[in-house]
């Protein structure tokens, strides 16, 4: 009886390999995981430089609260004495004082918000 072999195989795997392909399959992914791994590398310290910045920046901010607190009293002294604020008016300083405030406090919820870098 005549043995026939099938057309494809069912390894899927020649019988002799050639060992350069298999160094190059080798030496491609040697070369992936460093491209990888790099870019990988420069996002983590990125992340963690631009964390260290704004934490750097928290209590500059911070002084903003400190602002938001004092503007009403300036809008205060604006309404009762218009000439003390120099042609500006109260509400002027109503709106500088949410502004501070809320500046002050997205940021603050922001900082907390985005975790520290893992590592």
């Amino acid at each position: 009886m005549i043995e026939e072999r099938p057309i494809v195989d069912m390894n899927g795997r020649p019988e002799h390999r050639n060992p350069f392909f298999r160094l190059l399959r080798y030496v491609a992914r040697a070369l992936v995981a460093l491209v990888v791994g790099t870019v990988r590398a420069v996002l983590h310290c990125i992340w963690h430089l631009a964390y260290f910045l704004l934490c750097l920046l928290r209590p500059v901010v911070d002084v903003l609260m400190l602002g938001g607190v004092i503007m009403p009293l300036v809008a205060f002294v604006a309404f009762v004495k218009p000439e003390a604020a120099n042609g500006i008016p109260f509400w002027v300083f109503l709106l500088m004082a949410v502004g501070f405030v809320g500046v002050s406090m997205g940021y603050s919820k922001f900082i907390d918000w985005i975790a520290p870098p893992p590592g």
